[in-house]
């Protein structure tokens, strides 16, 4: 198979973003109060290492200019949405000093797998904090909101949002990346494949949870191009026939294509473009 096939669809579909949304808006604008958010290490924002605290430089060391919670050493794709949504970065939901929920929460650690890790071949290396957990502190914390979002006295109210924010928040997903790549080297690419479908089902239920508890807008970001990882040239087994132009891997490539297709399937999902503004 050629170069050409694994790499000319990625570049359509690697950032392409898709919002569901049944709110009847006309608005072309972006205005949300919030942000929730649900993902692994390109998204954390500090929950990992707030559970599992051992951080330290050169993370951080370009933006905030000392370790900051992301595996980065400077601002994730959450932080540039959030900036230019006029929010200020989302707090982890698993830091319990400084943290300020007032514009939303970051439920995202580093090493989250959309599927149970303790319930398919996902177990080893992976955060115990899998995207039906990341679900469940998402529905305490609108149990908190409801309880304390009225209290304008009350010492947590004070760091929560108002309990109407639900309706009013972007919730976004990026994640599914471990469910493709923590057992590459040990069941192979057709072994990893055949569990795709079942991460892509287990998102859109979780989003028809969230729905269920007031979210209107969603944001799912697409699986990134795994077989141009450096450390996956390395380690995992191919051929110089499986290489194309750019030195990716063709196969694991056409894998991510094929799964962000599985993810975002056009003939059902209403796209937003700024050519159409009613699609959000």
């Amino acid at each position: 198979m050629s170069g050409t096939r694994s790499r000319k669809p990625l570049i359509l579909w690697i950032w392409v973003v898709l919002v569901a949304s049944f709110s009847g808006s006309s608005s072309s604008k972006c205005e949300f109060k919030a942000i929730f958010n649900f993902g692994d290490s390109n998204s954390d924002t500090g929950g990992f290492w707030a559970a599992f605290p051992a951080q330290s430089g050169p993370f951080g060391i370009t933006y905030f200019k000392k370790p900051s919670g992301r595996a980065s050493d400077g601002r994730l794709i959450i932080d540039f949405l959030a900036q230019a949504l006029g929010l200020p970065f989302l707090s982890p939901y698993m830091q319990s000093i400084g943290s300020d929920y007032r514009h939303g929460a970051n439920y995202a650690t580093l090493a989250s797998t959309v599927l149970l890790p303790n319930t398919s071949l996902f177990v080893t290396g992976i955060s115990p904090f899998s995207l039906a957990i990341q679900l469940n502190q998402m529905k305490e914390f609108k149990v908190k909101v409801d309880e304390f979002g009225h209290l304008s006295d009350n010492k947590e109210s004070k760091r929560l949002p108002s309990p109407d924010i639900f309706g009013k928040s972007l919730y976004t997903f990026y994640i599914g990346q471990n469910d493709f790549t923590s057992n590459l080297a040990a069941i192979g690419l057709q072994g990893v494949k055949q569990y795709l479908p079942q991460v892509v089902s287990q998102i859109a239920a979780t989003i028809k949870e969230l729905y269920a508890i007031g979210g209107r807008a969603f944001l799912v970001l697409n699986m990134a191009p795994v077989g141009c990882y450096p450390a996956f040239l390395v380690q995992l087994p191919h051929n110089s026939s499986d290489i194309d132009p750019f030195g990716c891997l063709i196969s694991y490539n056409n894998a991510v294509v094929d799964y962000n297709k599985l993810a975002l399937p056009a003939s059902h999902i209403p796209w937003y473009s700024s050519s159409n503004p009613k699609a959000f």
